[in-house]
């Protein structure tokens, strides 16, 4: 009897500091997924749509996106010549892990400036 009581108490415990144990940091869904197959398999089409899902669902989830996520999305945004969109997730970048704030801000005056030089080259061939 005494041998249950201990097997008894040892599953308690190990489930009670289970319990204890802290919450991820980060939401890190299929990240890992979407970097093999953009840079192994060279497909950056479901690296964004595993992008895509690991920000949504963390947002769901309400959980953090982890650091470096939102700038990864926005860059396969501006390859894809979705300059907008690619500043808007650059902001988010910015705004949610500051330290990350002189690389977003450079990369968002390129693309703004991109923005420029297309509206002048779209005027002179007008003109």
């Amino acid at each position: 009897m005494t041998k249950l009581k201990l097997i008894l108490f040892v599953l308690s415990a190990v489930q009670f500091l289970s319990g204890c144990a802290p919450k991820e940091l980060f939401y890190w869904g299929n990240y890992e997924n979407s970097l093999y197959e953009r840079y192994m398999e060279n497909n950056s089409e479901q690296a964004s749509i595993f992008l895509q899902q690991t920000i949504d669902n963390a947002v769901k989830e309400n959980q953090r996106v982890p650091p470096g996520l939102y700038a990864d999305y926005g860059f396969i945004l501006y390859q894809r010549g979705d300059k907008h969109g690619a500043i808007s997730f650059f902001e988010k970048e910015k705004t949610l892990y500051p330290e990350s704030e002189a690389l977003m801000t450079k990369l968002i005056k390129r693309v703004k400036g991109q923005f420029n030089n297309t509206q002048l080259s779209n005027v002179h061939e007008v003109q």
